[in-house]
């Protein structure tokens, strides 16, 4: 068991899955290993085929029809997004003959006026699309948390056509209390509470949970489900006493099935999500060792629920919610057997009280930092406020909150079979939340809410974090002061970056989809060109890819942004980066973007790197008005041409001498209409970086112009395929690395095509 859980969390690290052409071999192995009865290597070989199999079940499609096009009877398990006329949605696959693999699912975009539920089943005619999503530092992976969820495509729907509908209990009551809780000022967060639907939740409501560290409050978890257990316990174990006086364990074991009933339905209400299951099985597992009367440490425990999960959903491990109740659980557990071994409880009540606070806030403070730093490395970032947020909520929602809203649940359910509006219980629930909702809408506005973690120090903070642990709880002055050493990787990074100047610098050509935005770093400060697309008034790739990538790599000062041209692809992002750089110097030519500075013909200094601006030399219209730059060190040199094409390509070959350069970004995506063979000689680039989004839709970069490049010799690197992409400048030459081949080289980062699994 232990073998497979190990194997199994070290599937994050993994470079790639088992390839379907080994698993017999490997099956054959396994026989070999179980005969001799190496439990622990047999565990391991267990979990990689499991896994294997499991994420080739998902990922492969078997269709007859063109892949293009994909007909498929389906069942809508979730609504992500709905506005007036356009809908996401997750779908699963319905499949009769499959019990034991996982449920396939697709997340849909539709346009569609009709009223669509969770439960209903239409027959869809859809065009499928890969998984594959941008891949920066510091980013969301979408495709990696597609994984997680069991989506193994995306599609666009041409035509739906509604064959049924499968309304279970859940979705039922989600309906209507939906409907019934929509006066109330917390109705979203109750609707989380109750039945684990956060859809409900406003950005601005998702900003504070994260910002106070209280998120794990509203997602149905082990706190949830130990509180209900508890109280069901209780309640029916002081009943059945007052009702009989039973010589055996009748009564105790009749409340620990109630209890575990009550937790059982209370899952099922929250759709069974990953840390309902953890907590979940972690409960069952405990109730039913206590039941058949079979001693087990706390670890035994918790290594069997982790096996369990692993075993119905190995995919589960690249859930941040997986992590995050183990390792809450674990640290629990040490603060517990740490607090045990040192402190004895108190013979009086008052010293009993004074003992298990101080171990409640002990936990809390081994849960916050540690869950923290986890946080950081997973997301990062972290909630300064956390600890003394989660001292004063935890218990509120223990012994008020939870309790509360549940009743109030049972107490409206009844009410609904009788035909009678029973809501009044609903009211004191919603009471119940204003303190919480008025404690993290002040957190919000405090300073030091979240701070962002550079990927460079979060790891050396967690060995600090160690170091110090280990200090204070190790006895042997040896051994304390040994500990110490982990100190030394936390402040060998700081030195560095105190160090001011460097002769080496970055540029990172970002994975922004079909657009383009790359950065300049040297000595800690940065340089923009272009900031990719923005889309409507909730998506921007510079909230979702460059603001997180500058926040990964430390950069808090943007010297400069340069805009090449005003289309949507380079200029979509500027109002998110003004409103986080206000004091950036904005270059541009297009009046409507209010630059600060023009875009025309001119030289200066920055960081120690000399800034060329080649062209336009005058206002020019479209991408042959983009904004070229030549950026050099005076040994390395990278030219940054926008969308220019051939007219401004030929205009500039006027003075060819400054075209020259190492690196360039291709102009216009690898388009047709730029990259003449004048040009491309011109600049006889020794690396190639194509800004193009994986299958786009203008099947960039086009092969007959990259064939120009291959006839001069240039290595050429795309970004939709590789993700982003960093060039390292310095004395030697210059060096460049990818996320999926360098960064990140995990097999769930590898380019996923539509009804195939690369290995």
């Amino acid at each position: 068991m232990f073998g497979f859980c190990a194997t199994s969390l070290s599937a994050i690290f993994w470079h790639s899955l088992l390839p379907f052409e080994f698993f017999v071999p490997v099956i054959m192995l396994l026989a070999i290993i179980l005969y001799y009865r190496v439990w622990l290597l047999s565990g391991a070989i267990i979990s990689l085929l499991w896994l294997s199999v499991y994420s080739h079940f998902l990922l492969s499609f078997q269709t007859k029809n063109d892949l293009n096009e994909l007909k498929v009877k389906a069942e809508i398990i979730s609504l992500v997004t709905q506005n007036s006329d356009w809908l996401s949605a997750d779908i699963a696959l319905i499949q009769p003959n499959v019990t034991f693999l996982p449920r396939k699912k697709l997340r849909i975009s539709w346009r569609t006026t009709q009223t669509v539920k969770v439960g209903q089943v239409y027959q869809w005619q859809l065009k499928p699309k890969s998984i594959t999503g941008i891949l920066n530092k510091g980013g969301f992976n979408q495709q990696k948390y597609y994984l997680s969820r069991h989506i193994f495509a995306k599609a666009n729907v041409k035509s739906a056509e509604l064959t049924g509908e499968q309304q279970s209990l859940r979705q039922q009551l989600l309906f209507s209390l939906s409907k019934a809780l929509g006066k109330f000022n917390n109705s979203d967060l109750m609707l989380a509470l109750l039945l684990g639907d956060k859809s409900q939740f406003s950005n601005h409501r998702w900003e504070t949970l994260r910002q106070s560290g209280t998120g794990h409050l509203v997602a149905i978890s082990g706190l949830h489900l130990s509180v209900i257990s508890a109280w069901l316990f209780l309640c029916s174990f002081w009943f059945m006493t007052r009702l009989r006086q039973a010589q055996g364990k009748s009564n105790l074991v009749f409340a620990i099935v109630v209890s575990c009933f009550g937790a059982l339905f209370y899952a099922y209400l929250a759709g069974f999500a990953i840390a309902t299951q953890r907590a979940l099985i972690m409960l069952l597992v405990v109730m039913g060792l206590a039941l058949f009367r079979r001693f087990s440490s706390p670890w035994e425990r918790l290594l069997m629920a982790l096996f369990v999960i692993l075993i119905i959903d190995p995919l589960a491990v690249l859930s941040a919610g997986l992590w995050l109740s183990f390792t809450a659980l674990t640290l629990i557990l040490l603060s517990i057997s740490h607090y045990q071994k040192s402190r004895s409880i108190g013979k009086n009540t008052y010293q009993k009280i004074r003992v298990r606070l101080k171990q409640f806030i002990l936990i809390q403070l081994c849960l916050s930092i540690g869950l923290g730093l986890l946080g950081a490395l997973l997301f990062g970032g972290m909630s300064v406020h956390s600890i003394w947020v989660n001292l004063l909520v935890v218990p509120w929602f223990s012994v008020v909150v939870i309790p509360l809203a549940f009743i109030s649940l049972i107490i409206w359910c009844v009410g609904r079979l009788l035909g009678l509006n029973w809501d009044y219980g609903f009211e004191l629930t919603d009471l119940s939340l204003q303190p919480f909702s008025w404690i993290v809408e002040q957190v919000h506005k405090l300073p030091f809410s979240w701070v962002h973690f550079s990927e460079v120090l979060i790891i050396p903070s967690v060995l600090f974090l160690i170091a110090i642990i280990s200090f204070a709880i190790i006895h042997k002055t040896q051994y304390k002061w040994m500990s110490l050493i982990l100190m030394l990787p936390l402040l060998f990074n700081l030195g560095k970056i105190l160090i001011s100047q460097s002769n080496s610098w970055n540029l990172h050509l970002l994975d922004v989809g079909q657009g383009l935005a790359v950065v300049v770093e040297k000595n800690g400060k940065g340089f923009i060109y272009d900031t990719g697309a923005a889309y409507g008034e909730s998506f921007s790739y510079a909230e979702r890819a460059i603001v997180p990538f500058l926040n990964s790599v430390g950069l808090t000062e943007i010297d400069h942004i340069v805009i090449s041209h005003s289309d949507n692809d380079h200029a979509g992002g500027l109002a998110v980066l003004r409103k986080q750089f206000p004091n950036s110097e904005i270059i541009a030519n297009a009046e409507k973007l209010d630059p600060t500075q023009n875009c025309y013909p001119k030289q200066f200094e920055w960081q120690g790197l000399e800034i060329t601006i080649l062209w336009p030399n005058s206002q020019l219209e479209g991408n042959d008005g983009s904004c070229v730059i030549k950026i050099t060190d005076g040994r390395n040199s990278v030219l940054l041409p926008g969308d220019i094409e051939q007219y401004a390509e030929y205009s500039l070959l006027n003075d060819s001498s400054e075209l020259k350069s190492d690196v360039l970004i291709a102009p216009h995506h690898g388009s047709r209409t730029s990259s003449s063979p004048e040009f491309v000689k011109a600049v006889s680039p020794e690396l190639l970086l194509v800004p193009a989004g994986f299958n786009n839709r203008y099947g960039f970069p086009k092969q007959e112009i990259m064939q120009r490049y291959k006839n001069i010799n240039s290595e050429i690197v795309v970004s939709g395929l590789q993700g982003q992409i960093t060039v390292t400048f310095d004395e030697n030459g210059y060096r460049y690395q990818t996320y999926r081949s360098d960064f990140a080289p995990y097999w769930y980062n590898q380019l996923f095509k539509f009804g195939e699994l690369n290995d």
